[in-house]
């Protein structure tokens, strides 16, 4: 398996002042952590992103946005709960504070018609009368997306469920976001020139489902985040330790930005 990743130094990346990306980690947790809200970024660049929105995201969403409108677009990696399950709060709370501007998601297609159908399943009638349009744009491995300034493209991953890790670029920065699950050769091209990765981080012993720490370390990214650890993993900061080294690898804590 041969990996394009570039080599740029983390000093280069860090002190670049030309910077127009900055990640803020609203969670870093599993499906089931108690004490951690599940993984999702909000990214502000040119527009203002939200990367998945699990059941115990919006309240730590509204506590970082205070405005119903500032959120431009919404991107979903995959149909697990902790992932997609807080739209149903999210948009309608915007609703209810009468946001009027356009919302854009995107997601797989098959994922969309899933979003569609916990709106209703939440609170039945109130999509239809949202006063925001929304346009559901779908994503595909390898494809290419323009929403406003930011190109996104699309890798699977290995999971449970079909998952598509996502590149964000925009202003010559790059963000990349694994969503959930093994990384595989197209996902390791996705990342390849990226200034920072978030990548879920379940796991030091291979899972057929999951990424585990050893194998994400080797790939020799320049800059890796690593989220959605399992709790109890999570909690060891010993067995950590050997792995985080603060600069070049990560484990951010909810509401940590950082740079891009």
């Amino acid at each position: 398996m041969k990996y394009l990743l570039s080599r740029q130094s983390a000093a280069e990346i860090i002190l670049d002042t030309g910077r127009v990306m900055e990640v803020t980690v609203l969670g870093c947790g599993e499906a089931f952590d108690d004490q951690l809200p599940n993984t999702s970024l909000l990214v502000r660049g040119a527009q203002l992103w939200l990367l998945d929105c699990g059941y115990s995201v919006p309240p730590v969403f509204w506590r970082h946005v205070r405005d119903a409108a500032a959120l431009d677009a919404i991107y979903i990696s995959h149909a697990h709960a902790d992932h997609y399950f807080g739209l149903p709060a999210l948009l309608g709370r915007m609703w209810e504070e009468g946001r009027t501007k356009p919302l854009t998601v995107v997601s797989q297609g098959e994922v969309l018609e899933k979003i569609r159908h916990s709106l209703e399943l939440g609170y039945p009638g109130l999509a239809a009368r949202f006063a925001f349009p929304m346009e559901f744009c779908p994503a595909r491995p390898g494809g290419v997306l323009q929403v406003g300034e930011t190109q996104l493209n699309f890798a699977e991953t290995k999971h449970a469920v079909p998952n598509l890790a996502v590149r964000l670029e925009s202003g010559g920065r790059v963000l990349c976001y694994s969503g959930d699950g093994m990384f595989l050769e197209d996902t390791c091209s996705l990342y390849a020139g990226a200034h920072l990765v978030v990548h879920e981080a379940f796991c030091l012993e291979p899972n057929p489902v999951h990424a585990d720490i050893p194998s994400l370390v080797k790939l020799g990214l320049p800059r890796l985040a690593m989220v959605h650890v399992q709790r109890s993993l999570r909690r060891d900061a010993q067995r950590l330790s050997a792995w985080v080294d603060g600069r070049t690898v990560l484990l951010p804590e909810p509401g940590e930005q950082l740079a891009v």
